[in-house]
């Protein structure tokens, strides 16, 4: 799950990215004139033309861009099924940094499950936290992103208000990027 620029952002993505173009036109495989008239939307590129183009701006990023690896919270804080509320509760007092706790399996093969967020469980306060078990509240589980998946593929994501996604290495789900670890690093 990444974002696909539309075809009037070509040009905002190959000037970020600082490409040229004569250097897109060459890895895409046609002429400069043709992605000129491209961005200024007199031509439409053909849907392999659009892939290639597509792709040339990732490897692009993906050379100069810091990945999920690099900016992920560590370590990773989540909960398992058979906790409780009560649990959940002693981490989100804990600090304001945490808006989702994810619930995995078990810390060994680390198999996602769901989450609990913050704002969900607010209405859950009133009640007996150390009765309400934590397999009984899951929410659906945020997206899932390889460790070397670069930064920028995860914007529009982060941008919803109390989001996150987790990251995985080695088929384990290893660290988890929020809002804040995004724009502080």
């Amino acid at each position: 799950m990444s974002y696909i620029p539309k075809i009037k952002e070509i040009k905002k993505f190959r000037l970020r990215l600082g490409i040229e173009q004569k250097e897109l036109a060459k890895a895409v495989g046609i002429s400069t004139n043709m992605i000129s008239q491209i961005e200024t939307g007199r031509a439409n590129p053909s849907a392999e033309n659009f892939k290639k183009i597509i792709e040339y701006f990732y490897q692009k990023s993906d050379e100069n861009e810091m990945t999920l690896e690099e900016i992920w919270a560590t370590p990773l804080i989540f909960l398992t099924p058979r906790q409780t509320a009560q649990d959940a509760k002693k981490y989100f007092d804990s600090t304001e940094d945490i808006d989702v706790l994810p619930v995995l399996n078990n810390d060994e093969d680390r198999l996602l499950l769901g989450q609990i967020s913050r704002v969900s469980f607010e209405k859950y306060l009133e009640k007996d936290l150390g009765e309400i078990i934590i397999r009984d509240i899951l929410e659906e589980a945020p997206p899932t992103f390889p460790h070397d998946t670069p930064k920028t593929w995860i914007k529009p994501i982060l941008q919803i208000r109390k989001s996150c996604v987790l990251v995985t290495k080695d088929n384990k789900i290893t660290g988890i990027v929020n809002f804040w670890d995004y724009f502080n690093k």
